[in-house]
């Protein structure tokens, strides 16, 4: 039995000092890094352009304020972000909520007053519609 265990031990051991072991380690920690540089450089011009875009509208809906934070800057604060990021999100979280109408059509039943995928237009509503 204990030649086995020697056998293991000296196994492992030639293993750790081996150079291609070490190389391996050494090239998964540089494509770690690379990918680390990509997600933070992708982060950030996210951040930037839509934070930047928002405080010139003067305004931002709930949903939007969610995604920024929660999927963008979060991580890229985990990561290690610099300072412009974190300037850019409390200007951001200064801003008022406001609702968009154009995301309540997403949700509205695109079938409601339409027969076959044609929307049906009453008497009425052509009688009090502006002319063209």
């Amino acid at each position: 039995m204990e030649t086995w265990v020697q056998l293991g031990v000296t196994s492992l051991v030639t293993l750790c000092a081996s150079s291609g072991f070490w190389g391996y380690v050494m090239y998964k920690d540089r494509a770690r890094t690379a990918m680390s540089r990509l997600l933070m450089g992708m982060a950030y011009g996210t951040i930037t352009t839509l934070g930047i875009s928002y405080i010139e509208r003067g305004w931002i809906t709930k949903d939007e304020y969610e995604e920024l934070r929660k999927y963008f800057f979060e991580p890229y604060k985990t990561l290690g972000g610099n300072g412009v990021a974190e300037r850019i999100m409390s200007e951001v979280s200064k801003l008022p909520f406001r609702s968009n109408s154009q995301y309540s059509d997403i949700f509205r039943n695109p079938t409601e007053g339409a027969i076959n995928d044609v929307r049906i237009i009453t008497r009425r509503e052509t009688q009090n519609a502006p002319p063209q």
